[in-house]
């Protein structure tokens, strides 16, 4: 799994082409997960803290259902698999960032998704794309970057790299969010963690 310093999730009303670099070709950036400590209060014991999903491996291709329908997608937020959350962690965030604009967009943000007791917490393909999402109890989506509510997917000119990071939090909702918290004030409130881990695609229209 990669680090870097960013899901899921959601219909893009504008959803035109990101902006950014050229990329002819892309290498996955260097380094690693972060270890977290092993266990958690509602999480097996040992392990390292990560995140999966059916839809691609770290570092592969991102399918064209995740991607805006402008690039032929159906715009759906993909299946995650959060395993081995630090202890004490109570909720995640999760963000949705593209690596390579620069600045980094961030696309989106779901926050206060409840730790499964006893097992890995997953969140199914296509999360609902509205304020509280009933297919995923107690969690919480920002509006996109096109400007709607949840997941907004690939949407770029050419190849682009994209991150799902999961922050590991310590208290069972985001402090201080309301229904007007952005995408990137969970960024900045969720820096603040436990631990993080995160799942690196590529795009390529």
């Amino acid at each position: 799994m990669l680090r870097t310093s960013f899901l899921v999730f959601f219909v893009l009303a504008a959803c035109g082409d990101d902006s950014g670099s050229d990329m002819s070709s892309i290498d996955a950036p260097p380094g690693g997960n972060i270890d977290a400590p092993a266990g958690s209060i509602d999480a097996p014991t040992g392990g390292t803290f990560a995140v999966t999903s059916t839809a691609y491996a770290d570092n592969g291709a991102i399918p064209a259902a995740q991607a805006c329908a402008n690039k032929g997608g159906m715009n759906l937020s993909q299946q995650l698999a959060i395993a081995n959350p630090p202890a004490g962690t109570m909720s995640f965030a999760i963000v949705l960032t593209d690596l390579t604009i620069q600045p980094n967009l961030v696309h989106c943000a779901i926050y206060d998704v409840p730790v499964t007791a006893g097992g890995t917490t997953t969140l199914p393909t296509d999360v609902d794309k509205v304020y509280a999402p009933p297919d995923v109890p107690g969690a919480h989506n920002t509006n996109n970057y096109g400007g709607t509510r949840g997941y907004a997917g690939p949407c770029p000119p050419n190849a682009h790299m994209y991150q799902f990071k999961v922050y590991a939090l310590a208290t069972a909702t985001l402090t201080g969010a309301t229904m007007t918290t952005t995408k990137e004030q969970v960024v900045t409130i969720a820096a603040t963690n436990l631990g993080t881990a995160t799942l690196t695609g590529i795009f390529t229209p």
